[in-house]
């Protein structure tokens, strides 16, 4: 009983030190990079009224934040806005595409291959990488910035390799496990959603 009884405290611990702490990092996201939120939204909201479109990749949790993203631009953000879908594609979907990438051009070619198939000058492509050193997002955006797309990472740690790569960027100042960045890069992502539908009108309750 007193083993349970300890185990339990040392669990509500955990729950109450990982959601403050969580909090504490977006509060420093808050002060340290709104501009920046601010400027992807602006980015993109440019981008679909040019008639263009948002790539997204990542890898792992990363590749379903990138899902989680352009579904909430392609299907529904808030039930209370009724607009037309905007036109995002995350590049972690195609399973075919993925391994047949993978075993034929090598994996770190994957996402840069499906930005060649997809992407035009004037798009944006959003990299997301908790270490900032993933070679397969590294990849798709030098080729992106090569042929006039625009450019958008969500780091976590230092930024790795990744930082400074991108037009606009964002750093969670974590330097621990993916899940507190990966938290963040998500509350990020519903931000700008919310600010894109703002600037073409569409305003929730």
């Amino acid at each position: 009983m007193v083993e349970t009884t300890d185990k339990k405290a040392s669990q509500l611990a955990y729950i109450k030190d990982t959601l403050l702490y969580g909090a504490e990092l977006k509060k420093q996201i808050a002060e340290r990079f709104a501009e920046e939120i601010w400027q992807m939204a602006s980015v993109i909201t440019t981008a679909f009224k040019n008639g263009n479109k948002l790539l997204i990749c990542g890898n792992g949790g990363s590749a379903a934040d990138s899902q989680h993203i352009a579904t909430e631009f392609t299907i529904r953000y808030r039930s209370s806005v009724n607009r037309p879908a905007m036109p995002a594609i995350a590049l972690t979907t195609d399973s075919s595409a993925l391994t047949g990438g993978a075993n034929d051009l090598g994996y770190d070619n994957v996402f840069a291959r499906l930005v060649e198939a997809y992407g035009k000058a004037g798009d944006v492509v959003l990299g997301i990488s908790t270490s900032g050193n993933s070679e397969s997002v590294i990849r798709a955006l030098r080729y992106a910035k090569s042929n006039q797309m625009k450019t958008l990472a969500l780091l976590g740690n230092a930024g790795g390799k990744m930082k400074g790569m991108a037009d606009v960027e964002i750093i969670v100042p974590h330097n621990g496990a993916a899940d507190r960045i990966q938290e963040c890069h998500i509350a990020i992502g519903h931000i700008i959603i919310q600010l894109v539908e703002e600037n073409f009108g569409y305003f929730g309750t």
